[in-house]
C-alpha cells in the first residue's frame, strides 16, 4: 500500500481517530488504527467495541489496501511531521512515514485480528452541528457521573435524545437536577424516536463535530447503534436500553408556583461560589429574598460568609429562604446569558430555571433541607 497525503489533513484525521481508542484496551488490536486506501480516499479508522470513529481524507493512492498500525504512535508521529506532503508505504511488517527530512519506520498489527467495524444506522434526520454540541454542553453536567450510575440508575449517566416532529430535545438528570434543552431538526420522515447514550461519549462526539450540519441516525427499537456523520466524519455510538426517568412528568409547572424571583444568572452564580469557599464539607448556600435583593449567605461549624445582590421578586414573602448545593445551582446557570426567572413554591420543593430570552433550555434544582 503506498499513500501521498498531505501533513496537516493526515494529522488532523489520526488525532480525531485516536479519540476511539480506549486508554487500556482490552485486545492489543484495539490499540491500533485502520488505514484503509481506495479510490484516493484515504479513511482512517478507530474502535473500542462501544464506540468507532471514521475520518475521510482525499489523498493519492496509487496502491490501495488495508493496514492496522499502532494508534496514538501513528497519530504522535504525524502531528509533528512539517507542513507538507507526507509518503505512507507499507510492507508485510512496517508501514514507513516519509516527509522531507524525516523518516519514521513503525510496526504493523494483525489487520485480519482487527474486527469489523459497526455500520452507523441510516439518517433519521439532520441537524445545525454547532447547535447540536451547544444543546449537549448545556445539558451534560446534570447527568449521573458515570461511577455512580450502576445498577437500577444507570440510565441517569445518559442523555436521552429525543426526536419529536421539527425538534430535537436532550434532557439529563440525577436526581437532584434536571436540564432540558431543544434544538431545530429536520426529519427525513415522520416518525419520533428516542435514545440513550452516555453523557461523557456524547459529550466527546459533540465537541469534535466540524461546522455544518450533522445527520443523527437513531438505533432501531430496543437499542443498538446511533450514528453522527459529518461531511468528513462517521461516529457509531452504542446505545443504552431504558432507565431515564420520565423527567417531564416530575418537572413542577410555572402555573403552580406561588411566585418567582429573576436574577442576572452571572452575578447569582458569582455570589454562589464567592460565599461557598467558607464551606468545605456539606456545601449549601441559603437563598433569602428580601425585597429588591436577595441575600445569600453560607454557615456553618466556624466560618460564615454572605453577600447581597438585586433581584425582582413577585408573588413570594419578604423573608423567603432556600438552600442549594451551589456546585448543582452554578452548573445550571451556566447555558443561561440573560436574565432567568427561578420559579418558586416551597423551601422544600424543586424550582423551575427558565431564561427570560428566547433560549430554549429549561433547568430543575431540587433544594437542600435546612434544619435550623
Amino acid at each position: 500500500m503506498k499513500i501521498n497525503v498531505d501533513q496537516r489533513a493526515l494529522a488532523d484525521a489520526t488525532r480525531w481517530a485516536s479519540r476511539y481508542i480506549a486508554d487500556k484496551p482490552t485486545v492489543p488490536i484495539l490499540s491500533g488504527l485502520l488505514l484503509n486506501a481506495h479510490n484516493d480516499v484515504l479513511t482512517i479508522s478507530g474502535f473500542d467495541y462501544d464506540t468507532s470513529g471514521r475520518a475521510t481524507l482525499a489523498a493519492d493512492t496509487p496502491s490501495s489496501g488495508s493496514i492496522v498500525v499502532p494508534g496514538r504512535l501513528l497519530a504522535d508521529v504525524t502531528n509533528t511531521l512539517p507542513d507538507s506532503m507526507v509518503e505512507l508505504a507499507a510492507d508485510d511488517d512496517v508501514l514507513t512515514v516519509t516527509a522531507p527530512g524525516n523518516q519514521f519506520t513503525l510496526p504493523l498489527l494483525p489487520a485480519r485480528e482487527y474486527p469489523a467495524l459497526p455500520k452507523a444506522p441510516t439518517a433519521t434526520g439532520t441537524a445545525d452541528a454547532g447547535e447540536f454540541a451547544a444543546a449537549v454542553k448545556d445539558v451534560a453536567t446534570a447527568a449521573m457521573a458515570s461511577k455512580d450510575a450502576v445498577g437500577q440508575v444507570e440510565g441517569m449517566g445518559g442523555i436521552r435524545v429525543r426526536a419529536q416532529g421539527e425538534r430535537l430535545e436532550l434532557a439529563a438528570t440525577d436526581r437532584y437536577r434536571i436540564a432540558v434543552r431543544t434544538l431545530p431538526w429536520q426529519p427525513n420522515g415522520p416518525a419520533d424516536d428516542t435514545m440513550l447514550i452516555t453523557a461523557p461519549t456524547l459529550a466527546d462526539i459533540a465537541k469534535t463535530l466540524s461546522n455544518g450540519e450533522v445527520s443523527i441516525g437513531f438505533p432501531e427499537p430496543g437499542g443498538g447503534m446511533a450514528g453522527f456523520v459529518t461531511t468528513d466524519r462517521t461516529v457509531a455510538a452504542r446505545t443504552r436500553v431504558g432507565g431515564f426517568p420520565p423527567v417531564e412528568n416530575v418537572a413542577p409547572k410555572a402555573e403552580q408556583a406561588t411566585g418567582y424571583a429573576e436574577f442576572d444568572p452571572a452575578e447569582l452564580a458569582a455570589a454562589a461560589r464567592r460565599v461557598a469557599i467558607v464551606r468545605e464539607k456539606n456545601k449549601l448556600i441559603r437563598v433569602t429574598l428580601r425585597g429588591d435583593h436577595a441575600e445569600i449567605a453560607a454557615s456553618g461549624d466556624g466560618p460564615a460568609a454572605s453577600t447581597s445582590i438585586e433581584t425582582t421578586v413577585d408573588g413570594v414573602d419578604d423573608g423567603f429562604a432556600i438552600a442549594f448545593d451551589p456546585e448543582y445551582l452554578t452548573t445550571l446557570l451556566a447555558p443561561t446569558a440573560d436574565r432567568v426567572r427561578i420559579w418558586l413554591y416551597t423551601p422544600t420543593r424543586p424550582v423551575l430555571i427558565e431564561p427570560l430570552d428566547d433560549t430554549p433550555y429549561r433547568a430543575v434544582l431540587m433544594p437542600v433541607r435546612v434544619r435550623d
